[in-house]
């Protein structure tokens, strides 16, 4: 790998983790379409496992300090939405062997842009805390397992599409989402990271350490960059207002999944 692309991992893990601190967002929305255009000729495959390999462990970091910052959620709520995360990504990774590259990007694409323009058109206001206690247990299972389904299919970790699926459920509060969703991202791809390590990619990056289809070269850089920027990351969530939050992530989504539809003109 030249230096010019080290940089560039460099500054995509430290942007992965502020993302995934302040939206929830584990930084595979950032690194799919990213390790897709600094190695355009390896497959989407790989590109996926990498990307959840750095998400899961952006996630490990930002959840440290969530635990320190005491916001606390839903444990049964939590195992039993993931059970429905881990099932859909099961599907979406098993599906993603058998569909164009094509295929993919279109899913990523066109549900990123929905994603967006839900959050945008539907944000979560101090009005929907009357309705903290309610029930939503079936209904987080079945978003859990379409946005797992996404997720394994087009390896974007499953913070960009939890997140904004998360932030609709009347029991979540704007400050739960990215707690709920960063331990779904840890969960969720334990599972799917044993698959990728045990398949053998018929193309790998030269002078690198690779796994299966996981570049743990790729997921170093990334994850170590995103270890020093955590420390900053926290301290503007802390400050950072709920609804702009939320205006951020549905806009950080929507041009994204643009960047994406472009590379396949270029």
């Amino acid at each position: 790998m030249t230096l010019s692309i080290i940089v560039t991992l460099i500054i995509c893990g430290m942007l992965a983790n502020l993302m995934s601190a302040l939206f929830g967002i584990g930084g595979g929305v950032l690194m799919v379409p990213m390790l897709h255009t600094l190695f355009p000729n390896i497959p989407l495959q790989m590109v996926a496992a990498t990307s959840l390999t750095i998400v899961m462990g952006t996630a490990i970091i930002n959840l440290v300090y969530f635990f320190k910052q005491k916001v606390f959620i839903d444990i049964r709520k939590l195992i039993v939405w993931s059970i429905g995360m881990i099932a859909g990504v099961q599907l979406g990774f098993s599906l993603s062997f058998n569909v164009s590259d094509l295929v993919i990007v279109s899913i990523f694409v066109v549900t990123l842009v929905l994603l967006a323009l839900k959050t945008l058109l539907d944000l979560k206001t101090s009005k929907q805390e009357e309705y903290k206690q309610k029930n939503d247990m079936f209904q987080g299972v079945i978003a859990c397992l379409f946005g797992g389904g996404v997720a394994g299919i087009t390896g974007i970790g499953g913070g960009s599409i939890m997140s904004p699926l998360i932030s609709q459920l009347p029991s979540v509060s704007v400050r739960q989402i990215a707690v709920y969703t960063n331990y779904m991202m840890v969960i969720g791809g334990i599972g799917n990271l044993y698959g990728y390590l045990h398949k053998s990619p018929d193309v790998s990056i030269a002078g690198s350490w690779q796994i299966g289809y996981v570049n743990f070269s790729i997921v170093f850089i990334v994850v170590l960059s995103s270890f020093f920027m955590s420390f900053f990351s926290m301290r503007i969530r802390g400050k950072l207002k709920p609804e702009l939050s939320q205006k951020l992530l549905g806009l950080i989504l929507f041009v994204i999944a643009l960047y994406m539809l472009l590379l396949q003109f270029i």
